[in-house]
């Protein structure tokens, strides 16, 4: 792990033990066992750092989710291969924060930070080009309802993230595979294509 990794893991476990507001450079410092220096050689500040964190937690998620196979998908690829391909999108973003949970904190809090940039919160759906291809691309085929990508993927986001909130920040519910399968099924429900 290189410095800039672990001042990154650093302020992810900082933030997860005191909260993003009160995560302070000073308390990061103290925590990795860093000169205060080092810190600021990679990052200008604490904004700074929350949006490269963010990246960071967005990189890993896509690794994870291996999107380079949904640019795969093409106009004659079966409807039925398109749906299992959905669902198991939905299914890996669950699987990444149950075994990430610091990240799905950190996720979830960041997006109603002032830390977070304004260019990450309005952009991040469509820098994810292959979902973004993807969706696109079932929306074409009508096999999703005809609605913008960006509107679909704040639905499938926003049902993940919030049964993530239940389950494993508030742990009200317990999201184990049974209960991912219907929730991938649900989505999926709400957007396949009904036709005429």
């Amino acid at each position: 792990m290189d410095t800039k990794e672990k001042i990154l893991l650093g302020m992810l476990d900082l933030i997860q033990e005191v909260g993003l507001e009160k995560a302070s450079m000073g308390k990061l410092s103290q925590k990795i066992h860093a000169s205060p220096g080092n810190i600021y050689f990679y990052f200008s500040g604490k904004k700074d750092l929350i949006d490269t964190l963010y990246e960071y937690c967005m990189i890993s998620l896509a690794e994870y989710l291996d999107q380079g196979r949904l640019m795969e998908v093409d106009i004659n690829t079966d409807a039925e291969v398109c749906k299992e391909f959905v669902l198991d999108m939905v299914k890996r973003h669950i699987n990444f924060y149950k075994e990430n949970p610091k990240m799905l904190h950190f996720v979830i809090k960041s997006k109603s930070s002032f830390y977070l940039s304004s260019d990450i919160k309005k952009g991040r759906f469509k820098r994810n080009k292959p979902i973004y291809y993807f969706m696109g691309l079932l929306i074409e085929r009508k096999i999703i309802k005809s609605m913008d990508v960006d509107i679909i993927s704040t639905f499938i986001i926003g049902v993940i993230y919030e049964f993530l909130k239940e389950s494993i920040m508030f742990e009200n519910i317990k999201l184990d595979d049974e209960g991912i399968d219907m929730l991938a099924e649900m989505i999926w429900s709400g957007l396949k294509y009904r036709g005429n």
